[in-house]
């Protein structure tokens, strides 16, 4: 795997600077903070933007670069790699679990995808390179800071990739509606798991589903015969969650 080279980025929103500004892994070049708005009166800010590089806005100006609403008052630029470099082997991992979405080209659903796993735990996110959404500011926004606790990878192929991981002891679970599918809640998650998705339109891609070990679905009762992928997302990392809590 080859990490990429280190990009810049800006994000807007309170919760974004707070974790971008807490974080080691990226170097913050500029702050744009709007003058008596509502980022500035945030104790918790000000005390994290000591000896940042910080630029106080008049209300025209901070108005005419950013949405102000969902700025906040508050805009980040920073630099640095986002994908991690190397899938760790987890030897001495008990319950660990990586999500990987193949085909989810929406960013939208990337970045909510990024920010539900890393509220429900999961260890990291797997992406290949030519199958995704790739990393974009848009992506950063809509997980609102939660990439900056999230390990990401950007793999070339991910059969390959899961071959390394089966000789790790994890098992792969694919979220597929097929007849051969087991009820979702039915598959333990606990352990060393891998869980892949797919797009709403085109699901996991043939070579790649047919490398899981499991197939899981989600059985729906009403007229529309699919979720959205970062719902289906949540449905299984919860899951999973509430199965660690019994152990």
């Amino acid at each position: 795997m080859k990490k990429p080279n280190n990009t810049t980025f800006t994000c807007v929103g309170i919760n974004n600077a707070i974790s971008i500004l807490r974080s080691k892994r990226f170097t913050v070049t500029n702050i744009d903070l709007l003058k008596n708005g509502r980022a500035e009166r945030e104790k918790q800010l000000t005390a994290l933007m000591n000896s940042m590089p910080v630029n106080h806005c008049e209300k025209n100006v901070f108005s005419h670069k950013y949405s102000q609403g969902k700025a906040q008052g508050i805009a980040i630029t920073f630099s640095g790699n986002v994908f991690e470099k190397d899938i760790p082997e987890y030897a001495d991992g008990k319950n660990v679990c990586l999500l990987v979405l193949d085909q989810v080209e929406d960013p939208q659903n990337f970045g909510q995808i990024i920010r539900t796993a890393e509220c429900a735990g999961i260890d990291g996110i797997i992406i290949p390179k030519h199958h995704s959404a790739s990393i974009t500011e848009s992506v950063l926004q809509v997980s609102q800071g939660a990439f900056v606790n999230m390990d990401l990878y950007e793999v070339t192929n991910l059969r390959h990739e899961f071959e390394q991981l089966k000789k790790n002891d994890f098992w792969i679970v694919g979220l597929e509606n097929s007849i051969d599918a087991k009820p979702w809640h039915t598959i333990q998650y606990t352990g060393k798991t891998v869980i892949v998705v797919g797009s709403e339109g085109r699901g996991i891609r043939e070579k790649v589903l047919a490398s899981c070990d499991f197939k899981a679905t989600i059985p729906m009762q009403g007229k529309t015969n699919s979720l959205n992928v970062s719902a289906t997302v949540a449905a299984i990392a919860f899951e999973r969650l509430r199965q660690l809590q019994e152990i």
